[in-house]
């Protein structure tokens, strides 16, 4: 059997420390089942969903969630990324004042083809640009599907 040297071994270590995660934290911006228990430990620290903080009306769930969704197409628009055909997962964790913590998202099989880093940087860049849209006493997420371009229209 030929072992690997250590120098190979180190060299390879360093490539791949972005996508190490130590003491179970995730980055910013990370793909669903990257770090199953990180993930778990963050829904706990986030006890809230977004139906929750919008006072158990499905309707105001709803409109929070397209504003959400439209303020990522604006921001696509403005960094001139274009988000037409993507399909995710995606599970969002905000701050008790509305900012984003996290954003997990994995790519539905039937998605146009991104680039991993492409919508890494993307959500990175949106991260730091999002205006809260709603706050909460505690920290709340929501977990659902997104397709965009999102056509529905926001329920007055």
């Amino acid at each position: 059997m030929r072992l690997i040297p250590t120098a190979i071994l180190f060299a390879c270590t360093l490539a791949w420390s972005p996508m190490l995660l130590s003491q179970n934290q995730l980055p910013a911006v990370f793909l669903l089942g990257q770090d199953e228990a990180a993930y778990e430990k963050l829904n706990v620290e986030h006890p809230r969903n977004l139906l929750m903080i919008s006072g158990n009306d499905t309707g105001k769930a709803l409109n929070n969630w397209l504003e959400f969704i439209k303020s990522a197409q604006d921001h696509a628009e403005n960094i001139k990324f274009d988000l037409n055909g993507l399909k995710i997962f995606i599970h969002v964790f905000w701050n008790e004042d509305g900012s984003i913590r996290h954003i997990g998202y994995f790519v539905k099989p039937d998605s146009r083809n991104y680039k991993p880093e492409e919508l890494r940087a993307f959500f990175g860049t949106f991260i730091r640009a999002y205006k809260p849209l709603f706050t909460s006493d505690k920290k709340f997420s929501h977990y659902t599907t997104a397709s965009f371009p999102t056509l529905i229209e926001r329920k007055q």
